[in-house]
């Protein structure tokens, strides 16, 4: 009997510690294999939605998946950054003013370049040359993994040899958003060509988003499940999470920053920005909100609308004498 209850024991503390295991890849796996989001997938799940929810839930008539749906000329930005590895992108050209700003935007994990697709629209109309890039594994770009390392940044600072073999680039600043606030804050640290850096609603940590992914998922036993979330993204990706932030690149910035929190925004969030905006070296530097908030340390913007407060910062700290390029020899693919 107690071999039978002893074995039944030893089973069940198995099946447990191997669905916690399971739970614990589930968790990061969106973190490391994002789905990847393109304008075919997004017809192909309209394609499959029932039709009892096509009119109610799953189609959206006003959901834009390409610039030429909102009366912007565009051409495909594509960059080889390495042997067969591209990043996909789009270029939107002011087409009468060669001098304007060049913005390069970079999205969140787990989206695409069409999830900036009204932050391109805002800019361009007001005066920015706009560049959309998928980030690796990510849209239509390559790669298998989301793996936030040096790799990472070379493609980045192609990205930006691409802008700067275009005639009409003359500056560059970096829009990130989310998580991709810890590679484009690396990339502004560490290259001169990018003047400007605005990070919207700022993840510092991967940390913090293994944390809330299993806190979500698995509530009442997350703590169960955390450790070895942690593991298994060290496992997969070969970092350690707590490695991945921007604090250390924060504390290289010189140059102009801000930090746009939308109105979607959290506590949480603004605790983040807040952190970032003190970790940061240089004395240029502001967070922009429409809502004040009492424990935000920094004078609100005048300005109400998150684009053109972004369009102005920009505009107000490019610098007088644009860098050197030695060649203009293009890169990017049309």
């Amino acid at each position: 009997m107690w071999k039978q209850i002893a074995t039944l024991c030893l089973v069940l503390t198995g099946g447990i510690l191997v669905l916690i295991y399971f739970t614990s890849l589930f968790s990061i796996s969106e973190l490391v294999y994002p789905k990847r989001i393109t304008a075919q997938s997004l017809a192909d799940e309209e394609d499959e939605a029932p039709k009892v929810f096509r009119k109610n839930v799953l189609v959206k008539k006003n959901q834009y998946v390409t610039p030429s749906q909102l009366n912007l000329e565009y051409r495909d930005f594509i960059v080889n950054a390495g042997g067969s590895f591209h990043l996909n992108g789009w270029y939107v050209q002011q087409p009468d003013n060669f001098s304007a700003p060049t913005v390069l935007l970079l999205h969140d994990w787990n989206q695409s370049k069409i999830s900036m697709l009204s932050m391109a629209e805002a800019l361009f109309q007001l005066g920015f040359h706009v560049c959309l890039i998928d980030m690796p594994a990510h849209g239509e770009s390559s790669g298998d993994k989301f793996l936030l390392n040096n790799s990472l940044n070379d493609k980045l600072k192609v990205v930006v040899d691409s802008l700067y073999c275009l005639y009409e680039t003359n500056t560059v600043s970096v829009i990130c958003s989310g998580l991709s606030a810890i590679p484009g804050t690396e990339l502004a640290a560490n290259d001169a060509r990018v003047q400007i850096l605005i990070l919207q609603n700022p993840i510092p940590t991967v940390s913090e988003i293994i944390n809330q992914q299993v806190t979500d998922k698995w509530n009442g036993i997350s703590f169960l499940i955390k450790p070895l979330a942690y593991l298994k993204y060290e496992q997969t990706t070969g970092m350690s999470a707590d490695s991945l932030n921007l604090y250390v690149s924060l504390k290289k910035i010189t140059k102009p920053l801000l930090i746009a929190l939308t109105d979607s925004t959290s506590d949480r969030d603004v605790w983040n920005a807040i952190s970032v905006y003190d970790s940061v070296a240089t004395s240029k530097k502001k967070i922009w909100t429409k809502n004040a908030r009492t424990f935000i340390r920094s004078d609100e913007d005048a300005e109400k609308n998150i684009y053109r407060a972004m369009a102005a910062f920009i505009n107000a700290n490019i610098p007088k004498e644009s860098p050197v390029i030695k060649s203009r020899k293009r890169i990017a693919l049309k």
